[in-house]
């Protein structure tokens, strides 16, 4: 069903592949302040994604008319920074896609977030971009009206709701028992079997690459692209499986196996990809190759 990444990533997240990419790349490179690249390194890498030159160029501008990255002139050369809004954005993003995936003590008395509210149809854009950001947030929807999550985000749904101006709403939380015959259970809320073989293939597509890594035939700019690429997949899953209470699920749930391969590679190939970047920066700017920082998963200290 999901012959390559590319297929899994089609599945997971929405979007264009090139304005993902570029915002990652931003991202996993470039995440600090002050941090700036040379327009003609972000042109090159992204043609080690298979983006082309002219794509590259119109997705800067784009994304800088948009607020999330900005221009910086230093002479008659052009560079590019996050923005403080996507700045901040990204840096809370990571944390949870750091966090995501770990093992959680869970008891067994687990509680549930439950937001129900009705919105008229002739409000439909708003219910469209609720119904969105819920999403976002690790809700589902286990029946009309009424959305559920594991996390404990009451603030953050409180806060939109009162934002999009939402008449009729209210927030709980407490466990769920199913009493219906063949539906009711918190987890039905979410497409189980669609997600254990989404993160069963993602697993799977890494195990090639993770030998190459182990063996040292991975190229520089393969752990590139497959860095750029992998974390762009795992940050889409939390809309499949928010990090639902593994006593709720099936035997031999296939998270933290996937968890552990997209870490294992990632933070594997990071010096390797790192080592690219900043060659590519060299060419441009070398004054500006100390601005590199590869980001890890796992932060330093707690590797083995």
């Amino acid at each position: 069903m999901w012959p390559d990444l590319e297929s899994v990533r089609c599945a997971v997240v929405e979007g264009p592949r090139g304005r993902q990419l570029l915002i990652t790349l931003m991202a996993d490179y470039w995440l600090a302040r002050d941090a700036v690249v040379p327009s003609g390194a972000v042109v090159e890498l992204m043609h080690d994604m298979g983006v082309g030159a002219s794509a590259t160029r119109t997705l800067l501008s784009r994304l800088t008319r948009e607020g999330r990255l900005q221009s910086v002139k230093e002479g008659r050369r052009t560079f590019y920074a996050l923005s403080q809004q996507a700045f901040t954005r990204l840096s809370a993003g990571f944390e949870t896609i750091r966090r995501f995936g770990v093992d959680e003590e869970r008891g067994s008395d687990s509680r549930w977030l439950i937001l129900m509210f009705s919105v008229p149809e002739e409000q439909r854009a708003v219910r469209q971009q609720l119904r969105r950001n819920l999403s976002w947030m690790g809700f589902s929807p286990l029946y009309d009206g009424v959305w559920i999550t594991p996390r404990p985000v009451a603030d953050q749904a409180i806060e939109f709701c009162r934002k999009l101006g939402v008449e009729s709403a209210s927030i709980a939380t407490g466990s769920i028992d199913a009493i219906g015959q063949s539906y009711g259970r918190p987890t039905d809320a979410w497409d189980l079997e669609l997600a254990q073989g989404l993160y069963e293939a993602f697993t799977q597509h890494l195990a090639s690459p993770l030998k190459r890594l182990s063996t040292g035939e991975m190229t520089a700019d393969e752990a590139l692209r497959l860095r750029t690429e992998i974390i762009n997949i795992w940050r889409g899953f939390p809309k499949f499986d928010p990090g639902l209470p593994e006593r709720e699920l099936p035997p031999g749930w296939p998270r933290t196996a996937a968890r552990d391969a997209f870490a294992g590679l990632y933070d594997g190939a990071a010096k390797l990809a790192g080592d690219r970047v900043r060659e590519v920066v060299a060419r441009h700017s070398p004054a500006h190759v100390d601005l590199v920082v590869e980001r890890l998963i796992t932060p330093e200290q707690l590797r083995d």
